[in-house]
Parts: structure tokens; sequence; C-alpha cells
């Protein structure tokens, strides 16, 4: 089972200063699509070490860059399960 975290943005624009400030910070982050079972506006996503979720949160809000949410994922063979945990 590996379990991982989910940051969705309201724009592409937004996923991609998201992830330009959180590798310069050397957070384990890189841009994935927006998953099928998260209905979001934007088509992309950062996916996250759930170690790192208070950094990116930190790191984001720092940057005035607003996010739809966090979610946390649970993967367990080819299935994924996501669970909202913070509302941007």
């Amino acid at each position: 089972m590996q379990t991982y975290g989910v940051a969705l943005f309201y724009s592409t624009r937004e996923a991609m200063k998201a992830e330009e400030i959180a590798k310069e910070a050397q957070l384990a982050v890189r841009i994935i699509p927006t998953p099928e079972k998260i209905h979001a506006s934007c088509g992309f996503s950062l996916k996250y070490p759930l170690k790192e979720e208070e950094a990116l949160a930190s790191l984001l809000t720092a940057a005035e860059i607003a996010s739809e949410g966090f979610y946390h994922a649970t993967q367990e063979g080819l299935k994924t399960d996501y669970k909202l945990v913070q509302k941007g």
C-alpha cells in the first residue's frame, strides 16, 4: 500500500508555479494530471509525500498561490482512494 498527497489548483499556471517554488525549496513534488476521481477545474495537480504537506502548504501561502484542496491518496494495487483533508 502506498500513500501520498495530491494538491489541486484553480489553473495550470498556478500548478506549474507551485511545482517551481516547491522544487526550489527541495520538496519532493511532481506535477501530475489531476486524477479522474477528483473533479477539478485544472488539468494538473501536485503529488507529494505526506511528510512534506505542512511545508508545501506554508510555501503556497507565502507565495499567495491558492489551492482547491489537499487530498490524501491511498493506493493498493490498481485501486486508489482519495480523501479531502483540506479544502482550499
